[in-house]
């Protein structure tokens, strides 16, 4: 994650705003939230758990490969 000001990756936490945590960049003093917090899986890495779940592994398995 870094900076949409500066790019710099140095933050630290600063609170929240409306449910979301907030960051300060260290370098510029600039407040952001991250915009997008994703964590969907490409539809290929989908299919590839799927097909490990048919086959019989374990969801922990399947998490520890994927």
């Amino acid at each position: 994650m870094y900076c949409p000001l500066c790019k710099n990756t140095r933050y630290i936490k600063a609170g929240f705003a409306k449910g979301s945590q907030r960051y300060l960049c260290i370098s510029c003093k600039y407040y952001y939230t991250v915009t997008q917090k994703s964590n969907i899986k490409s539809p290929e890495v989908r299919r590839l758990a799927f097909d490990m779940y048919l086959e019989g592994i374990g969801f922990r398995a399947i998490g520890r490969v994927i």
